[in-house]
């Protein structure tokens, strides 16, 4: 779609709650780009039109309420010199907030599980440091190699320099990487 990338399903007959699978992966809004792991990225979005932070537009929300793995929240937010990253995740029963900030001359890596297992682990401590040195055009493909390939199911990558445009790369479309340009 128009200045976003929304999520869409495999198998529409496994779906229990559409709300948790079914979003506004990336967007446009103003001078910023959102990136999120669910439906939060809208919050973000309108939080960001109101002129609040990143962080601030996320108060209302918490991590996933899908028990037993209370699946973290995550986003970040590019904007201006830099980027911010936030996560919600469950500690205790409670709802664990933590934001980073960082300047565009370092790469961090956040993710929603730290590992396998029946109930999966939410992912432990802050971003992390990651060396990100290849080109725009082989990143989409450098990002899905580094996943592990039995839980890897999608990756996009939203050009900021140059033309307008999004490389997805998808396991339900044979993973084969496909650029889009944006009007």
């Amino acid at each position: 779609e128009n200045e976003r990338v929304m999520t869409t399903v495999a198998d529409p007959r496994l779906v229990i709650d559409p709300s948790l699978l079914i979003y506004t992966a990336m967007q446009r809004s103003g001078g910023a780009l959102i990136a999120a792991n669910g439906d939060h990225s809208d919050r973000i979005a309108a939080g960001l039109a109101r002129g609040l932070s990143h962080e601030r537009s996320l108060e209302r929300s918490c991590y996933e309420p899908d028990s037993p793995h209370y699946t973290p929240r995550i986003s970040a937010v590019a904007v201006g010199e830099g980027y911010s990253l936030s996560m919600l995740r469950r500690r205790g029963g409670a709802c664990e907030r933590d934001a980073f900030h960082y300047a565009w001359d370092t790469t961090h890596l956040i993710h929603t599980y730290e590992g396998d297992g029946e109930v999966l682990p939410s992912f432990i401590g802050d971003p992390r440091p990651v060396a990100c040195d290849v080109p725009l055009e082989s990143l989409p493909r450098w990002v899905w190699r580094s996943l592990d390939e039995r839980h890897r199911v999608s990756v996009a990558v939203w050009a900021l320099d140059g033309p307008p445009r999004i490389a997805i790369i998808n396991r339900h479309q044979g993973g084969r990487e496909e650029w889009t340009a944006l009007h």
